[in-house]
């Protein structure tokens, strides 16, 4: 109960911090719901005052459209309100995008931001947005894509820390997650680039890992060979004894 009862918490006050931010900017734009709903008519996609006026109440989070609507039409800022957003939105219960919950756009702006990226942080908001777009895969549905010759090169346990901000980012994981949520190798050269900018070591010439395991299988079959091995001329009679046997 208290491990759920610190999720609850932890929903509430991710989804409470993204209503707050939406009011202030609502008041600082002066604007009524109804002057809202009115910009909004000239978007993409327009949003009635009455959902409007849901979006920042802070007892569910409004889709990512209302959000970019609201944000947009109140002259904030965008990228703010994605990243609330992405915060309130990550930890809904039960969240499973399908194809008719929309999460931020993947617009063409989305690949230059990498450019901009310097900061592990922002390096890990730009994986959980490329994770959303790709459709909320689950981890070990991530796990399965980077699946090569019956081994998993993104183990789920490794990517959880990661994305948690528990553990560096390191290339290999990265161009594997990139291209399981379906990074083509164009803009995957642009999320190396960006890694490399936050200051992550490069990877080693080889395989360390590799070499390790081969070490270790090789010292394991010659210390079979060894101890299973019958000694010459029967048993260990080859051995002198002390004293004075035969």
């Amino acid at each position: 109960m208290g491990r759920l009862n610190s999720a609850l918490a932890e929903r509430d006050k991710e989804v409470r911090a993204l209503a707050r931010w939406l009011r202030a900017l609502r008041e600082r734009s002066g604007l009524t719901y109804s002057q809202m709903a009115h910009k909004t008519a000239g978007f993409t996609q327009p949003v009635s005052l009455a959902t409007l006026s849901r979006a920042d109440e802070g007892r569910t989070v409004p889709t990512w459209p209302v959000t970019e609507a609201y944000t947009r039409a109140c002259g904030g800022s965008v990228r703010t309100a994605e990243r609330l957003w992405l915060r309130a939105d990550a930890n809904r219960p039960g969240r499973r995008r399908g194809k008719n919950v929309p999460g931020p756009p993947a617009a063409p702006g989305a690949g230059r931001a990498l450019r901009y990226v310097t900061e592990r942080s922002e390096l890990l908001l730009a994986m959980r947005r490329l994770r959303l777009r790709a459709g909320s895969p689950s981890l070990r549905e991530l796990e399965t894509r980077a699946v090569r010759a019956a081994v998993s090169h993104l183990p789920r346990s490794t990517l959880h820390g990661v994305l948690a901000g528990e553990r560096d980012c390191t290339e290999r994981v990265l161009v594997e997650f990139v291209r399981a949520c379906g990074v083509g190798p164009a803009e995957e050269a642009e999320w190396v680039a960006a890694l490399r900018r936050t200051g992550a070591a490069p990877p080693p010439p080889l395989d360390v890992r590799r070499q390790l395991a081969e070490a270790h299988a090789e010292i394991l079959r010659l210390r079979r060979a060894l101890d299973g091995r019958p000694a010459r001329g029967g048993g260990r009679a080859d051995v002198p004894r002390r004293g004075g046997g035969r």
